[in-house]
């Protein structure tokens, strides 16, 4: 019988065996930074579900998100300077790394990218369109995010007690996360095993932190 880890996730420079969760600034509602809200999510030991009223989830179930992106595209392709803009960012570089296996475990599935007919046309039930996600040709050009490859979990997502690796922009904020951890490493709910600073894998490829 074939196992998880029998599947090419770990043979292939295309494929990854771990989904991302990136997380970013919240300056404008509470103050927070990328950073803050990482160690937040770390210490409560979940990953909220998004707001489905926000309209980036359908239907009336909330979904936590995460990419299945290998490190080097996802700095170059995903974290890109339209969408990491501080001032209003989509994502930023911090993030938890899991194992596909664990997030299988937990519910995680490959989104459905399908357009807004064929979601009709296939009768998806209400309850179940957290795991669509809009892909089509309109007039005004392609609605498309295959690029992030995303994966989704119903509700909010429960931390393991530890994960492999959290993201951060540089070695600054790398020092900056373990000094936090160690200061209070009992408020963790939830440790990574290491802190790696994207830009050491891919040197000049993110922008300097306004």
């Amino acid at each position: 019988m074939k196992q998880f880890d029998d599947l090419p996730f770990n043979a292939r420079p295309d494929l990854t065996p771990y989904l991302i969760h990136l997380t970013k600034n919240t300056e404008a509602a509470d103050r927070y930074s990328a950073l803050e809200n990482l160690e937040s999510i770390l210490k409560t030991g979940e990953i909220w579900g998004s707001d489905t009223a926000k309209g980036f989830i359908k239907g009336p179930n909330k979904a936590a998100c995460f990419m299945d992106v290998p490190f080097q595209a996802l700095v170059k392709y995903v974290l890109t300077p339209e969408d990491s803009d501080p001032q209003n960012p989509r994502y930023e570089p911090y993030g938890i790394v899991f194992k596909k296996q664990t997030a299988y475990r937990k519910g995680c599935r490959p989104v459905l990218y399908l357009s807004d007919a064929e979601t009709g046309a296939i009768g998806i039930p209400r309850e179940q369109l957290w795991r669509v996600v809009r892909f089509e040709m309109t007039d005004a050009g392609w609605i498309s995010w295959l690029h992030e490859r995303e994966w989704r979990c119903k509700g909010s997502f429960g931390l393991p007690p530890t994960v492999p690796a959290v993201l951060v922009r540089n070695t600054s904020d790398a020092n900056e996360f373990y000094r936090r951890m160690l200061k209070t490493p009992s408020e963790f709910k939830c440790k990574p095993l290491s802190v790696v600073p994207l830009n050491v894998i891919c040197p000049g490829l993110l922008r300097p932190k306004a």
